[in-house]
């Protein structure tokens, strides 16, 4: 009981924010990479249009 009241808190604040960190950089890339797909396929439909 007494190893938990002494630890210090700060490795673990700073694990929850590379975490965090992490997460956030994850869900940025994944909304980037949808948008390019989106625009990718509209870019594809309107060649396509174009060339038939």
């Amino acid at each position: 009981m007494l190893s938990t009241e002494n630890r210090p808190p700060a490795p673990r604040r700073s694990t929850g924010r590379w975490r965090r960190y992490g997460r956030m950089a994850a869900a940025n890339f994944v909304r980037g990479a949808s948008y390019a797909c989106g625009t990718a396929v509209i870019a594809l439909m309107t060649w396509w249009v174009q060339t038939h």
